[in-house]
């Protein structure tokens, strides 16, 4: 009876609450608690109900329903950025056909691949993610959002997997006239990559079952017991208006019994762009894995700060079923949660990630809570204001000037790459005599080259080497200089807790610190790692040109160095460091990065380098993962009982003895110790696929260089000048757009 619209009924026959509350023998209290929740109206009540009004009860069920909210408006904001994306595919089409059967092609149909990665990347809607424990009803608003009950119903209340909802336009072609489809993990620590959605050879290795929405309510659903433990996560296609501008992720409740549905909201959060971060308004972020799953949030949650996009304009805190609290005491709540919550942040946390003090970002941070009830507009009616000012005034401008940006890139690097064609056949064809030489003499250097690069990445590596031991040694002496006892009854009289509090929140509070200063350790070596990958790859370019260098007078060919690092880094099974430089210098890394999971909005945020990218460690290391689970489930725990005036000095003694005990400093240097380790075996795979393009390079000058006939270098010649043309006029009105500046703050954003 949850839709049972009470009041217009009571309404109807002219009570008022006291009038019926007298009629019905009850308080006028609860007549207006039931009017507020009617779900919660016993069967006994609602007889009797009937017997005053002298209807049937399935007459009064079905004239008084509660009129359901309208999904919410949101205009097609990416309209004209999807008739761009079809004019490209038709500009496109034809050639495909004619370029698959001629291998002469083949850079061409490459770089047609990338594009359309690009594309998808960087045309890609931003990513929702709703995450809260399994009863905040996260699916009970994609349904309301979406205004789509029907179909989203069918796999709640206990989503058993990560479910991503699409507008039914973007559905890929292979998918037939299916509308969902679910997949298993990639290894059992690696989840299916929805960002690969368009791969169809990658889709179809890991599909499960594919078909129309009932197969979510057979295999997504934990409460039918036939769940499989293989599903990892759908992807749901529908005809809703809000995803014209998002795409939307339904991630399972963290906390529960079930580890697995805690590592996929884990796993599937760091993809995201925006958080809706929901909790039931009667007991709002009164739990302790509440609390450790919002800062886990807020630690890896994408930065924007500029006048576009204000700080954590992408986080929303929510008080869901908000009409149980009440209108009256709903701001009540949320004043008095954010404020305790706010005091559960570390300054050094807030510092390392946002670059602002603690006072400001708290003046922030409690703007964006936010109350939500189907049953009552008045408590959504901010939260929708909100989240429809970011999907339609805010994100898209970041979005479509990346994508124009990208594009453009694109356009100019693969004239340049074609036009270098033409003049390596027309440097080859004029006189091939001194092209032989050249190329010769390149391959006698290959190897003393080759042992040059070598020296130069293993330099690299004993930086990385030096990087790792100095990084978990500092980390080491401040853990034994500063968490000591003393210390820690400093925290207990800053924060002002009683013994209830000290034993609830200090472990969380540390660990913070813990975080904190491993961010300020690592953001340290990489800044110098950064620039030291930098002038290793301009060296390495350097000589990989000087192996190509076959000239007539002043012209020169250069290799596509840029072309073999993309390729190296996007093959690369890790990054570690690598994944920051690479995402510091345009579309080579950033769209690398989205494909292998790292939400967009981080891979931008990256991009301007500084604090954005010290926050988006977390994205790329993965060890904080493993941390944040292991805190949100509470492994370890104070569980001593404190009494008597000396109970602070007993409960940090306490504190420190639980913290060796569990060895928390290892996660944390596992964490380091893992990003270092990665940059290491992503360094020697780019390397590899450098050296591997070369040996490519300087095996189809031979193959020019012995052919016997003038005429098929002089048909390279003009296919190669077509390419120039074909690729320098893709159509794409608008990207020459200068990106939208994002940062760690306004300032530094206005001064770029």
């Amino acid at each position: 009876m949850k839709d049972f619209d009470l009041k217009g009924f009571r309404e109807k026959l002219g009570y008022t609450q006291a009038e019926l509350a007298s009629v019905l023998q009850c308080g006028q209290d609860y007549i207006s608690r039931m009017e507020k929740n009617p779900g919660n109206m016993s069967l006994d009540f609602f007889m009797n109900l009937c017997s005053v009004a002298r209807m049937l009860p399935n007459d009064v069920l079905s004239n008084f329903k509660l009129e359901k909210p309208k999904a919410l408006e949101i205009p097609d904001v990416y309209g004209e950025e999807t008739l761009k994306k079809e004019a490209l595919k038709y500009y496109i089409a034809p050639k495909i056909e004619e370029y698959n059967k001629k291998p002469e092609y083949q850079t061409a149909i490459n770089k047609i691949l990338e594009l359309a990665e690009i594309t998808n990347i960087y045309g890609a809607k931003p990513l929702v993610a709703l995450l809260g424990p399994s009863d905040a009803g996260k699916s009970t608003m994609i349904n309301s959002l979406t205004g789509i009950d029907a179909l989203l119903s069918q796999w709640t209340p206990t989503t058993s997997s990560t479910v991503y909802v699409k507008h039914i336009n973007d559905k890929p072609s292979w998918m037939g006239n299916n509308n969902v489809c679910i997949f298993k993990a990639e290894a059992h620590d690696k989840g299916w990559n929805f960002r690969k959605i368009h791969d169809m050879e990658y889709c179809k290795e890991h599909i499960l079952y594919i078909g129309d929405y009932h197969i979510l309510e057979k295999h997504c659903n934990r409460n039918l017991g036939t769940s499989n433990k293989e599903v990892d996560s759908a992807v749901v296609y529908l005809d809703s208006n809000i995803l014209l501008s998002c795409d939307i992720v339904d991630l399972p409740g963290f906390g529960t019994e079930e580890m697995e549905d805690t590592v996929r909201a884990q796993r599937a959060k760091d993809e995201a762009d925006i958080v809706l971060f929901l909790c039931q308004s009667n007991s709002f972020l009164n739990k302790q894995s509440d609390i450790l799953f919002l800062k886990d949030v807020i630690r890896t949650i994408p930065i924007f700060n500029t006048n576009e996009v204000p700080l954590l304009s992408n986080l929303f805190v929510i008080a869901s079923q908000a009409h149980v609290v009440g209108p009256d005491k709903i701001s009540h709540v949320l004043d008095t949660r954010s404020h305790a919550f706010s005091e559960q942040l570390s300054d050094e946390l807030i510092q390392q990630i946002f670059n602002v003090n603690k006072r400001e970002f708290v003046e922030i941070f409690k703007k964006r809570f936010f109350s939500y009830s189907l049953d009552t507009p008045v408590l959504r009616e901010k939260f929708e204001k909100a989240f429809r000012e970011l999907l339609v005034n805010q994100l898209p401008s970041i979005r479509k000037a990346r994508l124009n940006n990208a594009i453009e890139e694109f356009k100019s690097e693969s004239r340049t790459l074609f036009a270098n064609e033409v003049k390596k056949y027309e440097t080859i064809l004029k006189d091939r005599e001194n092209s032989k030489k050249e190329y010769e003499k390149a391959v006698l250097e290959k190897p003393k080259r080759f042992e040059e690069i070598n020296a130069l990445r293993n330099q690299v590596i004993s930086f990385i080497e030096k990087s790792l031991k100095n990084n978990t040694l500092e980390m080491k002496l401040w853990e034994k200089e500063t968490i000591t006892e003393s210390y820690i009854v400093d925290l207990i009289n800053e924060k002002n807790y009683d013994k209830k509090q000290a034993k609830e929140f200090l472990l969380s509070n540390i660990s913070d610190l813990y975080y904190a200063k491993m961010q300020e350790i690592l953001k340290g070596s990489v800044s110098e790692f950064n620039t030291l990958l930098t002038q290793f790859f301009e060296d390495v370019e350097k000589k990989a040109n000087s192996l190509s260098k076959i000239s007539v007078g002043n012209v020169q060919i250069p290799f596509d160095f840029k072309g073999a690092l993309a390729g190296g880094i996007a093959g690369a099974t890790v990054l570690g460091g690598l994944g920051l430089w690479a995402a510091t210098v345009g579309n080579l890394g950033g769209y690398i990065l989205v494909a292998k999971g790292v939400s967009l909005l981080s891979a931008l945020g990256i991009s301007v380098g500084g604090t954005a990218a010290a926050a988006s460690f977390v994205a790329l290391i993965g060890g904080p993962i493993t941390i944040g689970i292991a805190i949100a489930l509470g492994v370890f725990a104070i569980v001593s009982s404190f009494f008597g005036d000396g109970w602070k000095k007993r409960i940090a003694k306490e504190v420190v003895k639980t913290l060796e005990k569990e060895q928390v400093i290892n996660s944390y240097l596992d964490a380091i110790t893992k990003f270092w380790n990665d940059s290491k075996i992503g360094l020697n795979e780019v390397v590899v696929e450098i050296l591997h393009k070369i040996e490519e390079h300087l095996e189809n000058l031979k193959v020019i260089i012995e052919t016997n006939d003038p005429k098929t270098i002089e048909n390279m010649i003009q296919i190669n000048k077509g390419l120039v043309d074909f690729f320098g006029n893709l159509p794409w009105e608008g990207s020459g757009k200068t990106l939208l500046l994002v940062g760690s703050n306004k300032d530094d954003a206005d001064n770029k």
